[in-house]
């Protein structure tokens, strides 16, 4: 069988420029998203689309060449909601914090972003490289991987990791999997919670020496001492 070749979405046929064509843009995209979690990828056609958002079907051609646009353009506003989640927790201005602290910080986030809109997120997992460009894919993951190379650097935490370029990755990438499996596999007995607590430490086993420190050993008996003394009363 021949190979089919991938189909790239294009660009948005307009971009939106003024504020009334944005307005527009985003209500093409919510009408989207609410069609994906309560009806279903199959119901997701271009016409109801355009009707869930209150336009033209073409005024929606004006924007968006075909529901592959769409998911384009979803797939970046995801891009850059966990860019900006990731720069947020990981600033400057959080370096002295407990690493514990920080870590919850990025593991609860990003499970808040995919909880926010599973079902978007389960199609853009099935459905993201075959129209979405690759190397888009890999500038985002650079850029997340950049930011948390760049924490790991300039922390005052001891990082275990002697290779912190191979950590970053290790750890986003990581991350990333683990969540994106629960969210098409949903596993039982792994809630939200129970997902962030393993990750949390995972991450922290890998990175830093974050085990509760143990417990102080009881000081010793002396009943050897309670012995000899009854002997010599006896005695």
């Amino acid at each position: 069988m021949p190979i089919r070749p991938r189909k790239i979405a294009p660009a948005p046929r307009n971009a939106p420029r003024q504020a009334r064509a944005q307005a527009t843009v985003t209500a093409i995209l919510e009408a989207t998203i609410r069609i994906l979690e309560r009806e279903g990828m199959d119901a997701a056609t271009t016409t109801r689309i355009a009707e869930v958002a209150g336009v033209s079907v073409g005024t929606l051609y004006q924007y968006f060449a075909h529901r592959d646009g769409i998911l384009d353009a979803l797939q970046e506003r995801e891009f850059q909601r966990a860019l900006a989640l990731m720069g947020n927790v990981l600033s400057n201005d959080n370096l002295t914090k407990n690493p514990r602290d920080t870590v919850t910080a990025v593991v609860r986030g990003l499970g808040e972003l995919y909880a926010s809109c599973p079902s978007l997120h389960r199609v853009l997992v099935i459905e993201g490289l075959r129209v979405i460009e690759p190397a888009r894919v890999e500038a985002f993951d650079l850029r997340v991987v950049a930011i948390i190379r760049h924490f790991l650097v300039a922390t005052g935490a001891r990082v275990r990791r002697g290779n912190v370029e191979a950590a970053a990755f290790v750890i986003f990438q990581a991350v990333r999997a683990v969540m994106l499996a629960c969210l098409l596999e949903r596993p039982a007995g792994l809630d939200e919670d129970a997902l962030s607590e393993e990750l949390v430490d995972l991450v922290l086993r890998y990175l830093v020496d974050d085990a509760p420190e143990p417990a102080p050993k009881p000081a010793p008996r002396d009943e050897p001492r309670k012995k000899t003394k009854a002997r010599a009363l006896r005695g």
